[in-house]
């Protein structure tokens, strides 16, 4: 019983496997992957590129089910070395992928899709904000904004003042004029 589970279980890791691979080029529109030994070759069919990693990964697995012992350390440097030509494989078909002008269409049209759903989301919550604010007395962030630039054109203003004042001061000082105290 514990073989047939172990097989269903291979089974179904190896069908999840060859569904994603054909999921991923219909995304990417191409119409088989890339080899894992030279990724610009495009002539070889999808189960042909993960066909060396899964039958390394197969055969791991059947011994281990089949003998029911520990995994021995050679057993691991398999599985090990099995995963690394895993993560390199889709390393290069991702970045190869990633790399073409329809992947950057793609990702400008699901950008633009999502800001155009979140863009009326975020207004309504901005109002929605607002409006609980002002129920509750409290200045909204564009209210503190708004008065932080009135304050400082106020300071830049009072310093444009003292500047005049201080030149007009200057005059009278260089004229002999007799001079009042500032208060």
């Amino acid at each position: 019983m514990a073989d047939n589970t172990s097989q269903q279980l291979l089974d179904m890791w190896k069908r999840q496997v060859e569904e994603g691979t054909q999921a991923w080029l219909r995304m990417m529109g191409q119409a088989q992957a890339p080899t894992p030994t030279s990724a610009p070759n495009l002539g070889m069919d999808p189960q042909a590129f993960w066909r060396p990693f899964m039958d390394q990964g197969m055969a791991a697995w059947s011994k281990v089910m089949t003998q029911g012992t520990p995994p021995s350390p050679d057993l691991m440097a398999q599985w090990k070395q099995f995963l690394d030509q895993w993560i390199a494989a889709w390393s290069r078909v991702l970045e190869q992928a990633m790399g073409t002008d329809t992947f950057a269409q793609l990702m400008g049209k699901q950008l633009e899709g999502f800001l155009n759903v979140s863009a009326p989301i975020k207004k309504a919550a901005e109002q929605q904000i607002d409006a609980s604010l002002a129920g509750l007395g409290i200045p909204s962030r564009a209210q503190v904004v708004a008065l932080a630039r009135h304050v400082a054109q106020v300071e830049e203003k009072i310093d444009a003042l003292e500047d005049k004042l201080e030149r007009i001061l200057r005059r009278l000082n260089d004229t002999g004029a007799p001079r009042t105290e500032r208060a």
